[in-house]
């Protein structure tokens, strides 16, 4: 009955994902950002998902991780997936309440490239990231907990220069992380390195220098996966 629920719900999130596509979203910031159905029916859906206690490894973050195939990636695991195209460090904030109330056996985050993209003070950057982190810990204690870092980024801004100021934020970010990630007890999947050529996005991963392809959802779980069987029973 459980699986029935489950399925009937990623039925219902299928739908709206490609009502999605169908329209043209735009935003310049948080504030127009939240006031689209995108999140809203995103969230809409993602309180209706019903798994077992201690039995998921839940993803949050953004398109990065709405576009990734979890069930084909980790068979072995219940996976779900909590990506909503464009989020910010603040939408994830509001939400993780939701991912709670699976009481999950693990959470996989990554979040962080659209508030730099989108020019949000870093200072609230890492303070939201700080609070979320924070959240986890103290109201999930025993989960699993990994943090992926933000990749570089291939001319984002339309010239190297601008994209450069892109990349050095998200270094300042994963920094950050590292620093944050040690402190809670959280495990940092540092991603970055082995998506970098020369502090751009390798061509070969990406299909518009942000996103990934499959190639590179595929480098992406070659390292998660290996530190998922280390800490958990599928």
């Amino acid at each position: 009955m459980r699986w029935s629920i489950y399925f009937a719900v990623l039925m219902l999130l299928s739908f709206i994902l490609s009502s999605c596509k169908s329209r043209k979203y735009t935003w310049n910031t948080e504030e127009e950002y939240y006031k689209l159905a995108l999140w809203s029916d995103h969230v809409r859906v993602f309180k209706k998902v019903k798994m077992d206690p201690h039995c998921a490894v839940v993803f949050i973050g953004d398109s990065m991780t709405e576009g990734y195939d979890l069930t084909r990636s980790y068979p072995d695991y219940q996976v779900v997936n909590q990506g909503i195209s464009g989020d910010f460090t603040s939408g994830v904030l509001r939400r993780l309440d939701i991912a709670f109330k699976l009481k999950p056996k693990a959470i996989c985050l990554m979040i962080g490239i659209n508030d730099i993209l989108k020019k949000v003070p870093m200072n609230r950057i890492l303070d939201q990231y700080r609070r979320i982190l924070q959240k986890i810990h103290d109201e999930m204690p025993g989960v699993a907990v990994f943090v992926v870092s933000n990749l570089p980024t291939t001319n984002m801004g339309g010239s190297p220069e601008l994209n450069g100021l892109v990349v050095n934020q998200v270094k300042e970010l994963n920094a950050f992380l590292i620093q944050q990630c040690a402190a809670q007890g959280f495990t940092f999947v540092n991603l970055y390195p082995h998506f970098s050529d020369q502090d751009t996005l390798i061509k070969e991963y990406t299909y518009d220098g942000l996103h990934l392809n499959e190639f590179g959802y595929k480098v992406w779980t070659s390292q998660l996966l290996p530190l998922l069987q280390s800490s958990l029973k599928p």
